[in-house]
């Protein structure tokens, strides 16, 4: 028998190298000879680092679940068995944040703008007071501005509301609380814009140094830091003064309007207290209700003197009916979790909550045990 050459190779692969395929996957026979151990001689088709173990890498066997699908779709005729991957459709999702806070808080233009003052130099302390005087101008022009601007809104707001209901008392069920704050603040705004602007043109630049003192007659976006903060810290000294007052005389106030049989009725709560009960109210609840709204004039605590049950009763009613329609509207318009950091102290300063020296989440937590009643 004649000896096979030496150089003859066979062109089958070796069954310990043929790998076992299942009947599904139709990949050719190529595929089995890059496949091959690391011990076998590895062949370059080109230069570089292109070889058969990259090769097989690039092109990694795919798996079909039947011969049908295999064949691949027909073109332009997807197979029922093909899945297209579609992108689902992304539905855009608009949060009603923005718009729960632009019911509920007032536009900027009801406070006071940004007051910015220039850093101390090396010139004089006279000339530096001169230049903080102009940003004071710069500042106070702003606040004018934003007032002007916030009462031709109101004057707007007025004609709407109007439209709908000529009781003013309901004009917060028509109009938002934005818009119904709005109306509230430029009122009162209006009747001290002749007076502060009288004060501007007098005393310009050296306005700072007396505007403090004369806070009343200042619109609310004219008021500067300094002011606001001399103003928090009279209104708590005044309101521990009354409260201090209060305990030394509430066994003589109870005595005062106490009949005879009739047990002393228990204190109310200043959030659920109606405007009948007022009507009923003793002497000395009336004047708790005070201590906490500070309603009455300072001018009962230079005299000494206890104010009339009348008079405290108009005070009251009138604080504690604006106070039911503001929270009315808050509850209606989102609630008091969307109030901004200035609504939250502006909502607890009117509800004789103490602002002073506390953080905000403090206040909101405060805030929220008010509304829950």
């Amino acid at each position: 028998m004649k000896p096979r050459s030496i150089l003859q190779f066979s062109s089958a692969t070796p069954r310990r190298y043929r790998p076992a395929f299942p009947s599904q996957c139709r990949r050719p026979h190529s595929y089995a000879c890059t496949t091959r151990p690391s011990n076998e001689p590895q062949y370059h088709s080109q230069p570089g680092h292109t070889s058969i173990h990259t090769a097989s890498v690039l092109r990694a066997p795919i798996r079909f679940a039947s011969p049908v699908a295999a064949a691949g779709p027909a073109a332009g005729k997807p197979s029922k068995s093909t899945k297209i991957a579609v992108s689902p459709k992304t539905t855009p999702f608009t949060a009603p944040v923005p718009q729960v806070r632009a019911k509920l808080n007032p536009p900027p233009e009801t406070y006071a703008p940004d007051l910015h003052l220039p850093p101390r130099g090396p010139e004089a302390y006279v000339k530096y007071l001169y230049r903080c005087g102009r940003s004071y101008i710069t500042f106070y022009k702003q606040g004018i501005s934003n007032v002007r601007a916030t009462l031709k809104v109101a004057k707007a707001l007025r004609t709407k509301a109007s439209a709908q209901t000529r009781d003013k008392e309901k004009w917060h069920t028509v109009l938002t609380r934005s818009e119904w704050q709005v109306v509230n603040r430029s009122g009162n705004d209006r009747l001290r814009l002749p007076a502060f602007a009288a004060l501007l043109v007098v005393f310009g630049e050296w306005l700072p140094l007396l505007v403090v003192y004369l806070t009343p007659v200042v619109p609310e976006p004219c008021r500067i830091p300094s002011q606001l903060e001399r103003s928090m810290k009279s209104m708590e000294k005044r309101r521990q003064e009354r409260e201090r007052r209060l305990a030394i005389d509430a066994a003589r106030l109870v005595a005062r309007d106490r009949r005879p049989g009739v047990t002393t009725p228990r204190l109310i709560r200043p959030q659920t207290v109606g405007l009948e009960a007022l009507d009923k109210a003793d002497l000395y609840t009336l004047l708790s209700l005070d201590v906490r709204f500070g309603v009455q004039p300072r001018v009962w605590d230079w005299l000494f003197l206890t104010p009339p049950k009348a008079l405290l009763r108009w005070g009251l009613k009138r604080r504690i009916g604006y106070l039911q329609k503001d929270d009315e509207a808050i509850r209606r318009d989102g609630g008091f979790q969307a109030l901004e950091a200035r609504e939250v102290e502006r909502a607890c300063v009117e509800r004789g909550i103490r602002v002073l020296g506390r953080k905000e989440a403090e206040l909101r937590k405060e805030l929220a045990g008010w509304f829950e009643r």
